[in-house]
């Protein structure tokens, strides 16, 4: 029996390998497409990319890791069922704790990645994301700029242009730039020159214009401020609401503990549930692979992979409830996590069953 198991888990290997592959194909490319749009936007330099999408990396896999040991032991199983191999096996005395204990192994080594990537890598990814994007922010404007066009951020509130530009992107000539506040003044600053530089003290970046006009005032009122200025210095600030956007998902797992908020504590419990939703998905796996005689491995594909999305999503939803207030944060998200897992052993439990042709 031992080379049976051996025999499951070999070719259980190669098809997470391709599943993997496929996927993290799919997701990466498609995210990186994403950012490549954006870049075209100037929200970052293209030579960022590279750095942005290995950062990100652990996240991705920690989500395709447990969708693809699910579909490889769908796709395993249902093989061995469509080909009455597993017939074969539960004559000679296999039973599903049997095979439950061949796949423990790649099941749990697959889990105890995936916690580490959702507890350790992720979390310290997540936290030099933030820094990382804090920085091309707060640089984007002279790095993203082009000569002779207009440059729109923080969603069309704010414009930017300059007439040239050293090779450096350090020097501007002639520059033009327009902002509107949330209470709905306008500025508008017009130099001959600009440049940037970095506070060597407190690592502050400030905007140095020169010779130049700064008009402030609402459109329509006749209180207009109109200031000459031969220079004007000011510091570049990054908007709170990017700052703080992965705050929750940069923190340290421990120091989640510390923190009291709903949303630290949700936090908490979703990154200790990813590989637990792992081992469950392959528990329902096991439950769901076994296919009718006539049928074919892929059979049991897609209502499979539908029960697994709804489990993520379900888990989605029980998060935001944590958040929110309206479930109680001594549950946790312990309640979908063992529904699911009754339900992985009920299926166990059917294939106990002789199948009807």
């Amino acid at each position: 029996m031992l080379v049976a198991g051996r025999y499951i888990n070999r070719e259980l290997s190669m098809v997470f390998l391709v599943v993997v592959t496929v996927l993290l194909v799919v997701a990466v490319g498609g995210r990186f497409l994403g950012y490549l749009q954006e870049a075209a936007l100037g929200k970052f330099t293209t030579d960022n990319l590279v750095t942005i999408m290995s950062l990100r990396l652990p996240e991705f896999l920690q989500l395709l890791l447990p969708f693809s040991l699910f579909l490889s032991l769908l796709l395993t199983l249902g093989r061995l069922h469509a080909d009455q191999e597993f017939a074969i096996l539960q004559s000679g005395g296999t039973g599903p704790a049997r095979l439950l204990r061949w796949l423990a192994i790649p099941v749990l080594a697959v889990s105890i990645v995936v916690g580490y990537f959702s507890v350790v890598l992720t979390p310290l990814n997540n936290l030099e994301l933030a820094e990382f994007f804090v920085q091309q922010r707060l640089s984007q404007e002279f790095e993203t700029l082009t000569p002779g066009m207009f440059h729109t951020y923080d969603q069309g509130h704010r414009v930017t242009y300059a007439e040239a530009i050293s090779d450096d992107k350090k020097e501007l000539g002639v520059v033009f730039m327009a902002e509107q506040r949330d209470d709905g003044v306008n500025v508008t600053v017009w130099a001959e020159k600009g440049s940037q530089f970095v506070d060597p003290v407190t690592g502050s970046r400030f905007l140095h214009l020169q010779n130049g006009k700064r008009y402030e005032g609402k459109v329509g009122d006749r209180d207009y401020r109109v200031v000459e200025f031969k220079t004007l210095s000011q510091r570049l600030e990054i908007d709170e609401a990017v700052a703080e956007k992965l705050d929750i998902e940069a923190v340290a797992t421990l120091r989640l503990l510390e923190n009291p908020a709903a949303s630290a504590i949700a936090e908490f419990h979703w990154r200790i549930g990813i590989p637990l939703f792992t081992i469950i998905a392959a528990v329902m796996a096991v439950g769901l692979s076994r296919v009718k005689p006539r049928q074919g491995r892929f059979a049991r594909l897609v209502p499979g992979l539908s029960l697994l999305v709804a489990y993520y999503l379900a888990l989605i939803f029980n998060k935001n409830a944590l958040v929110t207030g309206f479930w109680p944060l001594a549950l946790g998200l312990w309640v979908v996590h063992g529904a699911f897992l009754l339900a992985g052993v009920f299926f166990i439990y059917r294939t106990m069953r002789p199948a009807r042709g």
